[in-house]
């Protein structure tokens, strides 16, 4: 079963040197959001929004699958 790595980039690089097992695209996929969300979560309120992204990659290195997160507060923002 191929091996997948899930890197963060959030102004530091978080490399991810375990890796997970996982079947096929749709799996990969899977755990990509499920991580994410996590993640998120995790920060709670001590995230402020800035860009951060996951990147999945192969054994061989190659990048497979891609997240890109930011988010604006709109209540900073007169309407």
């Amino acid at each position: 079963m191929p091996r997948y790595f899930f890197h963060v980039a959030d102004g530091k690089n978080i490399t991810d040197v375990e890796g997970i097992e996982l079947l096929d695209s749709g799996a990969v996929r899977a755990e990509a959001i499920r991580a994410s969300g996590e993640m998120l979560t995790e920060l709670g309120d001590t995230w402020a929004g800035e860009n951060w992204q996951m990147n999945v990659t192969d054994e061989a290195g190659r990048v497979v699958f891609k997240l890109l997160f930011s988010a604006t507060d709109l209540r900073d923002y007169p309407v």
